[in-house]
């Protein structure tokens, strides 16, 4: 019988290998290292996106006028973090005594 603690583990695993290939695309040019801020809010939800650009958990790049970029490795290095967070902090955990923050 698998328990709650393999399935997230193998989802986290798999987040670490898609960062992987993010950022190995990135690097040869097959994809652009950098997404608009628009994708951004389309991929991880404009509220998230919002306030990680104003915790300073992520620095959008770009000049007045322009849209501003951010680096896609980055945002989902973030994403991917935020979710074993939260994971952590479930009652899975809680029942342990473990907890992490998540700000």
């Amino acid at each position: 019988m698998r328990s709650v603690f393999d399935y997230e583990l193998r989802n986290m695993l798999t987040s670490a290998a898609e960062l992987g290939a993010t950022k190995a695309l990135s690097e040869t040019g097959a994809i652009k290292p950098y997404i608009n801020k628009s994708e951004a809010y389309r991929t991880y939800g404009r509220t998230k996106v919002d306030n990680w650009i104003k915790d300073g958990l992520i620095t959008p790049r770009g000049e007045i006028g322009k849209s501003w970029q951010i680096d896609r490795v980055e945002i989902q290095a973030l994403a991917a973090s935020k979710t074993v967070a939260e994971y952590i902090n479930s009652q899975y955990f809680k029942d342990k005594g473990v907890k992490i923050n998540t700000k």
